[in-house]
């Protein structure tokens, strides 16, 4: 059926609505008192007709009943339906005479004014009420349209440093005000806005640290975020022990405030891609060391993060000298120990690239590409979070400085597989502080953080929207602003903030160290200061210079016994290298494999079937496990 046949004609539709209509105020005027007035004439017409009193009584049951029922169908006025119903059957046998009539007209007086005194100010019945309009008064916040005038005549206008581009209404938030500035798309960029900070602050007669602009969150490279502050939100100086943050699940470490007051953050690591590299850089007085010893404070009471602290100046950071796991104080310490933990952190690389695990899809892998400190396929491993307060001394050094850059260099791309974390701090993030290794800086930018610097520049060599050599030395109260950096990381924000510090770092550096060195990772640091006392190099994964190749025979031998160990279990060719290698034994992985060839020809080995791959088993081993 179509839809012009579905349809009634107009004219239907009309009469069916004032059908509808008429019933309603019907249905309305018979429930209340008012119908009433029927009932005394009614009752006089019953009475006086030459019929039985007994039919008069019927008569008048049946002309209430149509009242009664329009009542309880309204839901109004019962009472009074049913009084009236009442008095007129009454009246109808007795007459409305008298003491009767009395009654009745009391009765209708009561109910008639009770229901105009309840019903006076609602509409009459049928018809439709003058809808009732509410106007919410909105106070108007006069600061946003003095902002508004003042961007667009001092900043948008033509010829000013922001032509032709548009403010939204500013928002209220608890440090001030924040609006998006959108430029033209296709003509201008963030980078553009952002350049004209010293400008934008200019044009609201204020400094750039309370008229701050950042790139927006979201991936739109022709509007940034404009926040007016009300005052220093950051010169209240935040402690530590107040708020004894710690070390997240997911490696963030709580460090700071940002401008807006929204907590900013340092990676320490990350479940995809283990642990992080940084880079702290600042004028003397700035803060640098004081932002350290947080970093230093949160490891320290981390469970899963060991510390080891290279000084080459010896004096830099005295609570802390002697109070991680490893400290190396002075050029030849600092040297010592590097060479140490390269070699270590190689060691580390290798083992993890061995290891058996299994995934979240239930199926077996070999190697893992980093580690996530406390993984416990690799037996809990810790991180290990690297600090070189001082960096310039080191690096520069006549006699360790080529050294030290190339290995720190080397360690910045592959210690985190290992599990190690750099925080490198200088005066200033320049080729010439950091030894001339681009390398090196592009690899610890991951957490960078710029306090007061002395020379421009720092804002382009680590990625960050502002200059920190233009960072004032003090807040408008004349207190010191110590902690004030730029930061740029895991927050995805590079915006100004003002660092967490210790009240006293004396009482967290004195208590026991929450982590540990692994017993594997100390193992190995054993075994390189060992050979160096004996005064041999250690090499990795291989023999000593002053050790015999191990015989074919010990080589069998080790597997025979790996695979005895495994007790009918089946392991496949990583499984078992990596097996025969914790032995201690002194062949290589490739040796290794042909003896294994040698005795699956000698059928002292069988090849088997494991998971659709190719692994190894004692014969005697898998015939008990047949007869089982």
């Amino acid at each position: 059926m179509s839809e012009n046949r579905r349809q009634k004609p107009t004219g239907q539709v009309t009469r069916t609505v004032r059908r509808v209509a008429f019933r309603h105020r019907y249905r309305m005027v018979m429930a209340t008192p008012f119908a009433w007035l029927i009932a005394l004439p009614l009752s006089e017409l019953l009475y006086v007709l030459p019929v039985h009193p007994a039919v008069a009584v019927l008569l008048a049951a049946a002309a209430a009943a149509v009242p009664v029922r329009k009542s309880v169908q309204a839901r109004r006025n019962i009472a009074a339906a049913v009084f009236g119903a009442a008095w007129l059957i009454l009246a109808s046998a007795a007459g409305p005479t008298g003491l009767a009539a009395e009654v009745g007209l009391t009765g209708w007086l009561v109910f008639s004014l009770a229901h105009w005194r309840r019903h006076r100010r609602l509409p009459v019945p049928g018809r439709t009420a003058e809808p009732q309009v509410i106007v919410e008064q909105v106070e108007v916040d006069p600061e946003v349209a003095r902002i508004l005038q003042r961007f667009d005549e001092r900043l948008a206008a033509k010829g000013k440093a922001l032509e032709g581009m548009k403010l939204t209404t500013p928002k209220r938030i608890d440090a001030g005000y924040r609006a998006e500035i959108r430029a033209v798309p296709g003509e201008k960029e963030t980078k553009d806005i952002m350049a004209v900070a010293g400008k934008v602050a200019s044009a609201f007669q204020t400094s750039t640290q309370l008229a701050v602009l950042e790139p927006v969150s979201y991936r739109d490279n022709s509007r940034a975020m404009f926040t007016l502050l009300e005052g220093d939100t950051l010169a209240t100086v935040r402690r530590f022990e107040d708020l004894q943050p710690r070390i997240m699940a997911d490696g963030r470490a709580h460090i700071g405030y940002f401008y807006d007051l929204q907590p900013a953050h340092w990676a320490f690591f990350t479940k995809s891609g283990g642990m992080r590299h940084g880079i702290i850089v600042g004028d003397s007085e700035a803060g640098k060391s004081r932002s350290v010893e947080t970093l230093i404070s949160l490891a320290h009471l981390s469970d899963k993060i060991a510390t080891v602290l290279l000084d080459p100046q010896g004096g830099s950071m005295p609570d802390w000298n002697g109070n991680t796991h490893r400290c190396a104080l002075g050029e030849d310490d600092c040297m010592s120990e590097l060479e140490l933990w390269h070699w270590v952190m190689r060691r580390r690389v290798h083992f993890l690239a061995r290891i058996p695990w299994v995934d979240d899809d239930g199926d077996e892998r070999h190697g893992k590409t980093h580690l996530v400190p406390g993984d416990p396929d690799a037996g809990g491993m810790t991180g290990v979070f690297f600090v070189l307060e001082e960096a310039p001394e080191l690096l520069q050094h006549d006699v360790h400085g080529k050294r030290a850059v190339g290995m720190l260099a080397s360690g910045a791309k592959t210690w985190r597989k290992g599990g190690g974390g750099i925080a490198l701090v200088a005066q200033d993030p320049n080729m010439t502080e950091l030894g001339g290794s681009v390398t090196l800086r592009a690899q610890l930018r991951k957490n960078a953080c710029a306090l007061r610097t002395q020379t421009p520049g720092a804002a382009y060599q680590m990625g960050l929207p502002h200059d920190p050599s233009l960072l004032s030395a003090t807040f408008e109260d004349g207190s010191l602003t110590q902690g004030l950096a730029y930061l740029n990381g895991i927050d995805r924000r590079a915006a100004l903030m003002r660092w967490l510090y210790t009240e006293k770092p004396k009482c967290i550096a004195r208590q026991p160290a929450a982590g540990r060195i692994d017993d594997m990772t100390m193992g190995w640091v054993e075994e390189f200061l060992a050979a160096r006392k004996e005064g041999r190099e250690p090499r990795l994964g291989g023999r000593r210079t002053d050790e015999p190749r191990a015989t074919p025979g010990d080589v069998k031998a080790a597997i025979i016994d790996v695979l005895v160990d495994e007790r009918g279990t089946a392991l496949e060719l990583g499984e078992l290298l990596h097996h025969v290698l914790k032995r201690r034994v002194v062949a290589p992985p490739s040796e290794i494999n042909a003896q294994l060839k040698r005795l699956v020809t000698d059928g002292r080995v069988w090849r088997v079937v494991k998971d659709g791959g190719e692994a190894f088993a004692l014969p005697e081993e898998i015939m008990e496990r047949m007869k089982v």
